[in-house]
């Protein structure tokens, strides 16, 4: 079985083409990277500057922000090597072109997304009896989804 990651699918025609996506990504990877790095170092600046912070707290955080920063490194490298062999640039390029594959991460999307908004909307409600807090902060994330959602419908509707 094939498993293509989620925002991997390309419509480029031909290998310069996805030459300067994979660029492009490269650039959204280190902004990423710049982000774990910013979260991790916070935390523990936040601890060094008094701010009374439980250890598994800390740990979140620096784990948080030192996972996307290797991930993003590890995703630059394999971007880099494949800039540089033309063989395998072709094969991720067709890899990630795949129809059949597009339809099956859009198949899968929706139902995670459904199953996120059914959990979180569940988590909310319960969660909410014991910290009610826990119902406004989600039940926001929840809004702030579907509202992103029907944004991008319409936007995606009258450019498509």
């Amino acid at each position: 079985m094939k498993f293509r990651g989620l925002f991997c699918a390309t419509t480029a025609a031909n290998n310069e083409e996805y030459r300067k996506i994979l660029k492009k990504r490269n650039l959204w990877y280190l902004l990423i990277g710049a982000a774990g790095i910013l979260i991790a170092v916070s935390a523990l600046a936040a601890q060094n500057q008094g701010v009374e912070l439980p250890d598994y707290i800390l740990g979140v955080y620096s784990g948080f922000g030192t996972g996307l920063v290797l991930g993003m490194a590890i995703l630059i490298i394999r971007n880099l090597m494949l800039l540089k062999n033309e063989e395998k640039l072709k094969q991720d390029r067709l890899k990630n072109t795949d129809e059949r594959l597009e339809l099956i991460g859009n198949k899968a999307s929706q139902a995670a997304f459904k199953v996120l908004l059914l959990g979180g909307s569940v988590t909310a409600l319960i969660g909410g009896i014991y910290e009610p807090v826990l119902i406004k902060v989600l039940l926001f994330e929840l809004d702030l989804f579907i509202f992103s959602y029907l944004v991008a419908f319409a936007h995606y509707k009258k450019r498509i």
